[in-house]
């Protein structure tokens, strides 16, 4: 964006001269008076019948010595005295001089009252340029040049009605700091001391006719995004474009066929595209070829010029890797307009890449750099004729993540084609080495462009393509919460790892609604280890009953301790939060009570808690290790060219809310999972070679018909307020959920359709030295081991057997 001009300047501009017979006069007058009285730059014009009588000629007094003044005012380091500024902006008293009348222009300039510092200039001024065109040039410049407001100061000189005063103007600026430029303020009598205004009173050179301010920016090199062992995930490179050029066109029809038949594209587009309204010496840019296209065919358009076909090339961003660990590399895509009214400051123009999702979008100032540019003046031709000043750019740093590329497509081939999410994190260092998420988009189509058309396709599919489920997706984290339960009750419920309860297939000690174990048969009493182990939903209602008697704040205290219903602090990633409920949390948003069914909900992981995939990996990482929660990272160091690099520290969040005691007990449980025949994760892991921990999980959501939902609706909320009135203990199932851990149900068609689960497995390996949690979710898996379990073993295996994890 250039300042536009607003006006032209027709006839010969004032030259300040005095006819000879005036000067004589005066010379005259000076010698009889002995008295000096300078009407520098003064205009030939008689203006005496639209103006009152000068001021007397005894108000004309020279300048004061540099010790004293006459008005108050003090002295600026050049030793020049400004009037106060009452006086500068007071528009109904003539100027005293015209050093007043400069010194009341730029004040009023500075203070960005425009339209009085319109009034202090001269009548020819006022013919050349309208008040609203003198406004729209100054901010014209002042956004080009970035400018934020700017100090003036007048250099010293003997007389101060000089028909010309010298200013310094220093500029403040966003883009290229100070600016420092003297200009010439040209003054008239008419009779009262005016500013004769150019453009020049802005930067000097700038009052030719169709002469424009412009910013010429310079665009760095955009950082690469590695991975821990400096894979290239993205970088730059170069892209032929293929176009027209209208004053070499021989035959349109050619060229309209080459474009159909050579590079399919419809013809109305072509036309579309060439037909436009621009001199005939432009390159008008049709195609843009694909990365991968062959050489020779490059060689064999760049020797059709007789035609009228021209090539061109451009940098894009590349993604040499295609859809691998899209969501978290992100893509860049063409500004838009919200986003230039920000960054224009920083040297970002229409049509500029910017940073989209993913690291590419949170990482934007360190990748893109610090654009560099020249302010110049341009001639009515677009050429440069003076340089005001300029800024180096500094090329954008490289993004060095934790993500090892095989790892990541190790997840991917491991998630395949299935709806939700994988997370691999080292535990001892808060590494991620892999989040997988599907569906996915190659970025390398969202940065060759995309059509509306398909791009609202993408947006608007029902599996969200865009949306990384690793972070941004929540759901009930189901059996894998039971962990949790489990650590309240050993650490506040008054109980021990081996209290033996009953495993019931049917529950019923609350309310006259049965609640289901996953099993249907009856398992008798087992201990809480293998409770955790089996997922019994039964023995896990009894421990959340005794918790809520005890205190309904208990549980969701300890699941606060373990970082869920707070953001993982992952810089890089927008990332959901999640909910963690309690009885606040509740009163709060839904001005309800707690209820004893929300503590039993949340026991086994449904409700109202929600969860991230990456939450639950973080959690099992501090289970894993020594309890303490820790900020995941993702971006593992910013490498710029000329400094050394710049690692993210690794930060501690809490400490789970147990004992030591009870970490190794909780540990010990979910290894039995794994290594014991009753464990749900056993028969998923049965052969391998490594020393595997972890807990399965699945929801199991009820889909009900929204009349049958208002229906529900109404009922619960007829059946609260009657718990109100009688203070009675009811169980409130809001979720209609059921935990069905492994469950092997043989369901008719029409009664699976009524239902959408959810898979879980999270799992660390080994046991005794942690390398690698990995975690999985799937939208519609049936069972958390059978459907996710593998997944997690595939990666597990595969990572650590290889030595891919040190």
């Amino acid at each position: 964006m250039r300042d536009t001009p607003r006006s032209r300047y027709p006839g010969q501009r004032l030259r300040g001269g005095t006819p000879v017979a005036l000067c004589l006069t005066l010379l005259v007058l000076s010698a009889l008076t002995l008295a000096g009285c300078v009407f520098g730059g003064e205009s030939e014009r008689d203006l005496s019948e639209y103006f009152p009588p000068p001021p007397a000629e005894s108000a004309q007094q020279t300048e004061q010595p540099s010790d004293a003044t006459t008005d108050g005012s003090e002295p600026t380091e050049s030793g020049v005295f400004v009037p106060p500024a009452e006086e500068l902006e007071d528009l109904d008293v003539a100027p005293r001089t015209a050093r007043v009348a400069v010194q009341s222009f730029f004040h009023l300039v500075a203070s960005g009252d425009l339209n009085a510092a319109y009034q202090r200039t001269s009548t020819e001024t006022k013919e050349r340029i309208s008040v609203e065109a003198f406004a729209r040039r100054y901010q014209d410049v002042w956004a080009e040049a970035t400018i934020r407001g700017f100090r003036w100061e007048l250099i010293p000189q003997d007389d101060e009605n000089a028909s010309s005063h010298e200013v310094i103007l220093r500029y403040q600026t966003t883009f290229f700091g100070e600016i420092e430029e003297i200009v010439q303020a040209r003054t008239l009598r008419q009779p009262h001391w005016v500013v004769d205004w150019t453009p020049d009173l802005m930067f000097s050179g700038l009052g030719s006719p169709g002469y424009l301010v412009a910013t010429r920016i310079e665009v760095p090199t955009r950082g690469l995004i590695l991975d821990r062992n400096g894979v290239v995930l993205a970088s730059e490179t170069e892209v032929t474009i293929v176009g027209v050029d209208w004053d070499s066109i021989s035959d349109e029809e050619a060229v309209l066929s080459f474009f159909t038949e050579r590079l399919g594209i419809a013809e109305e587009d072509v036309r579309e595209l060439i037909y436009q309204d621009l001199p005939s010496h432009y390159f008008i840019p049709v195609a843009v070829l694909a990365i991968d296209t062959p050489a020779e065919v490059i060689d064999e358009f760049s020797r059709l010029g007789s035609m009228g076909i021209r090539l061109s090339s451009q940098t894009r961003r590349y993604y040499p890797y295609g859809d691998t660990a899209a969501h978290v590399i992100g893509y860049l895509q063409e500004i838009n307009a919200e986003e230039l009214e920000e960054l224009y400051v920083e040297g970002y123009r229409a049509g500029d890449m910017i940073g989209r999702a993913g690291i590419e979008k949170s990482f934007e100032q360190v990748l893109a750099g610090r654009r560099g540019g020249r302010l110049v003046i341009n001639d009515p031709n677009g050429s440069p004729v003076r340089e005001i000043t300029s800024r180096a750019a500094i090329p954008g740093a490289n993004l060095r993540l934790t993500i090892d590329v095989r790892v990541q497509q190790l997840a991917e081939t491991a998630l395949d084609e299935q709806l939700g999410a994988v997370v691999a994190i080292d535990p001892r260092s808060d590494h991620v080495l892999a989040m997988a998420s599907y569906p996915r988009i190659d970025p390398n189509t969202i940065v060759d462009g995309v059509t509306q058309e398909e791009f609202d396709e993408y947006y608007h599919d029902e599996r969200q393509p865009f949306i990384n489920r690793a972070v941004q997706q929540l759901y009930a984290p189901a059996s894998t919460f039971k962990v949790v339960t489990l650590a309240a009750a050993l650490e506040g419920g008054d109980h021990e790892i081996t209290d033996r309860i009953s495993c019931p297939a049917q529950w019923m000690k609350v309310g006259d609604q049965p609640l289901n174990n996953w099993k249907d048969e009856d398992q008798g009493p087992i201990t809480l280890s293998q409770a955790l182990a089996e997922s019994c939903n039964t023995v896990f209602y009894d421990l959340g009953l005794s918790l809520d008697r005890m205190d309904e704040d208990l549980l969701p205290s300890v699941a606060a301790g373990f970082s869920f219903g707070q953001p993982t602090g992952i810089i890089g990633l927008s990332e959901e939060s999640g909910i963690s409920p309690s009885p606040d949390w509740k009163s709060e948003w839904f001005d309800e009570a707690w209820f004893t069914g929300d503590t039993l909900n949340m026991s086994i992981g449904q409700g109202f808690v929600s969860v991230t995939v990456l939450q639950v990996a973080n959690a099992y990482a501090a289970l894993s290790t020594n309890g303490v929660v820790s900020t995941p990272i993702i971006a593992l160091s910013v490498e710029p060219s000329n400094r050394p690099p710049t690692p993210t520290q690794q930060r501690s969040i809490s400490v789970l809310p147990i004992s030591a005691e009870t970490l190794d007990q909780l540990q010990a449980a979910l290894r039995t999972t794994v290594s014991q025949p009753y464990g749900t994760g056993f028969y998923v892991f049965r052969g391998s070679v490594l020393r595997i921990a972890g807990k399965s999980g699945t929801t199991e959501d009820l889909v009900i018909d929204p009349e049958a939902l208002a229906a529900i609706e109404e009922a619960e909320a007829e059946e609260s307020e009657q718990q109100e009135e009688n203070q009675e203990i009811e169980v409130e199932l809001a979720s209609q959920q059921q935990d069905d851990d492994d469950a092997q149900q043989e369901e008719e068609a029409d009664e699976d359709d009524a239902y959408s689960t959810h898979a879980w497995f999270s799992a660390w390996a080994n046991f005794e030295e942690p390398r690698l949690v990995v975690t999985v979710v799937l939208d519609d898996g049936k069972s958390g081991s059978d459907d996710a379990g593998p997944i997690v073993r595939q990666v597990l295996e595969g990572a650590i057997l290889k030595d891919w994890v040190p």
